[in-house]
Order: C-alpha cells, then sequence, then structure tokens
C-alpha cells in the first residue's frame, strides 16, 4: 500500500526486490516547526534539544496537514554547510506564530521508500530504529539501478510520518524521500 500526500504528484512506481520505490514530484511546500543546526560542518546538530523545542510549543500552526508530521534533514548531501534538523508540519501558508521557524522546499522530485522491517530485509539491510535516515539505501543503492544520482543537496532528505497511534506510541507509516535527479540528465 502507498500513501499519495496533497503536495506531490506519484510519476512512476518501481517493483525494486519487491518494495514499492515511487518517483514523485512535489510542487513548493511550506514547512512550518522547529529547526536547528550544527555549530560547524561535521558535527550534528542537537536533535534532542530541537525536538524538545518542538514539543514544548503550545500554538497549532495555521492550515496544517492534518495526521502527519515531518523530520527534514537539510543540508546532510552537503559538507559545504552545516547539518540541520526540523521537526513540523507541512502547511498552506508562511504566516504563523513566531514561536515557529518556517522552512520553504522548490520543486523538487524524490525517490520514495516505506521505512519498514520490510523493505531493510528487502534491501539486505537492519531495520531503521531512528538516527540519521538512511538515506544510502535511496542515493546509493536504488536509484543508480533506476537511472538516478542525489538530486541538489539544497533540498533535504524527509522523514514523512502518518497517522500517529498514541495507544503504540507509533506512527503507523513513515516514508523516506530523497532528492534525486535522472542521470542522463548529468551528462546534458
Amino acid at each position: 500500500m502507498s500513501i499519495q500526500h496533497p503536495q506531490e504528484k506519484v510519476i512512476e512506481t518501481y517493483d525494486y526486490n519487491k518494495i514499492i520505490v515511487d518517483l514523485v514530484e512535489w510542487r513548493d511546500t511550506v514547512w512550518c516547526g522547529k529547526i536547528g543546526y550544527a555549530s560547524n560542518n561535521t558535527d550534528e546538530p542537537n536533535v534532542e534539544k530541537i525536538m524538545e523545542d518542538f514539543m514544548s510549543l503550545s500554538a497549532m500552526p495555521n492550515d496544517r496537514e492534518d495526521n502527519w508530521d515531518v523530520c527534514l534533514s537539510v543540508n546532510y548531501l552537503s559538507n559545504r554547510r552545516p547539518s540541520g534538523v526540523m521537526f513540523g508540519f507541512l502547511v498552506a501558508t508562511d504566516i504563523q506564530s513566531d514561536l515557529y521557524d518556517i522552512y520553504k522546499i522548490p520543486a523538487a522530485r524524490f525517490l520514495r521508500i516505506r521505512m519498514c522491517d520490510e523493505t531493510a530485509k528487502a534491501l539486505g539491510h537492519e531495520p531503521w530504529k531512528g538516527g540519521i535516515p538512511p538515506y544510502h539505501w535511496i542515493g546509493e543503492q536504488i536509484a543508480p539501478k533506476l537511472g538516478y544520482t542525489y538530486g541538489s543537496d539544497t533540498v533535504p532528505i524527509i522523514e514523512y510520518y502518518g497517522f500517529f497511534k498514541p495507544e503504540e506510541g507509533a506512527h503507523e507509516y513513515c516514508y523516506l524521500y530523497v532528492p534525486v535527479k535522472e542521470i542522463s540528465a548529468l551528462e546534458e
């Protein structure tokens, strides 16, 4: 089963080792939440502090997408800028409380996979249990076989979580999105 989000258009769906890999195109998007960056170009940001700041917000964002939240990994495809992490929501407007940080993503293409034990097994990896998302599964394992490579290093890697189930303390879905471009486009 694959969920299509309002901001994306599925361009093509691939069967890779019996898992679904979607090539999706997003229009410009606006994200609202809390973001933090590392103090240099090699270290990780203080993810626990960013999450604490995000969880402490009491106001709800304006025009927020229901039932989904996000973790953006910013600048992880570059060593020229400090890595950052944002926890937040897709919103329809950048007019938000000053308590929130705003992050805008330009239109881009991504390969996406559902993050679950079955996906990890099909790709020959141990299940992902959090931390830096395993974007290399897409960028270095799947993408080259499908004719793609990493896209712009200014577009973040995205973990998109859907339908939080409080009784289980977990989300029903998690999709990993990695920006890509066609390899043939590099030759032109």
